[in-house]
């Protein structure tokens, strides 16, 4: 990539990591390496984008700016997946969902798709409501 360094000082100057860089990687905290490790994620502007618990060690701050960054890419077209089990986060950000329970799919499809699926007719259900009443015996 041509411009590989213009886009990596802006992304280090998005999650607040320009004061660090020339820290080793080794010497970060938890929550640095994991914006660390989304910068280097978005550095080749990837049309998928697949997240294991992706706000884990984030302060506050760094969610926020994940959140907001993730919402950017996916308004751009790229495909952004979250495996959490922060229910309210991927309510926030997700428009699709996918249920798991002991391996097995439960549901999968729009949030709206969930409520009717399971009879849910209070639409101020929350998600961790809904994931309830989907793997419930």
């Amino acid at each position: 990539m041509s411009d590989a360094p213009a886009k990596a000082r802006a992304l280090l100057d998005v999650f607040e990591l320009t004061a660090k860089l020339r820290t080793p990687a080794s010497d970060l905290s938890r929550g640095m390496r994991q914006k660390l490790a989304i910068c280097c994620a978005y550095l080749h502007d990837p049309s998928a984008i697949l997240l294991d618990e992706p706000l884990t060690g984030l302060d506050p701050q760094g969610i926020r700016v994940l959140k907001r960054t993730l919402q950017e890419r996916a308004a751009q077209g790229a495909a952004v997946m979250i495996s959490s089990h922060l229910l309210a986060m991927v309510e926030d950000l997700c428009t699709r969902v996918l249920i798991l329970a002991h391996g097995e799919q439960r549901f999968c499809g729009p949030l709206d798709e969930l409520r009717m699926s399971f009879d849910l007719v209070d639409t101020s259900a929350r998600l961790e409501d809904m994931f309830f009443a989907a793997t419930s015996p």
